[in-house]
């Protein structure tokens, strides 16, 4: 088996990098840990139409006006959307693309293998 080299990574080669800290690998592990949550990336996902209220969003994804805000605070406090206030009603949006297109990725990536595992897939 090839051993990694500073020179390459798991996306392939490289220019020579800085080995990750103990500390930004635990940031990216709570990073990876509020989105890693399939009714946050409902809510990530009905976002990408643009701003919305939180009621809004809950008819969107199918769940309960609370349980919607409390995931939505989750993203807020990890600085994923962001809120502005109208009125009475709290409106969010993506603020952190990033985040969502790490998500989007590894969204696709499981696609693409379930559709090799399926294709692969003896007959019953």
């Amino acid at each position: 088996m090839n051993k990694p080299s500073d020179t390459t990574s798991s996306a392939g080669p490289a220019q020579k990098r800085e080995p990750l800290t103990g500390e930004v690998m635990e940031l990216t592990a709570q990073r990876l840990r509020v989105v890693a949550e399939p009714n946050r990336i409902a809510l990530l996902e009905a976002l990408n139409d643009g701003e919305a209220g939180v009621q809004e969003l809950a008819d969107r994804v199918g769940l309960p006006h609370q349980n919607v805000s409390h995931h939505l605070s989750q993203l807020h406090r990890a600085g994923i959307v962001s809120r502005r206030r109208e009125g009475a009603v709290a409106r969010y949006s993506v603020v952190d693309w990033s985040a969502w297109w790490v998500v989007e990725q590894i969204a696709r990536w499981v696609e693409t293998c379930q559709d090799d595992s399926q294709q692969n897939a003896l007959p019953v």
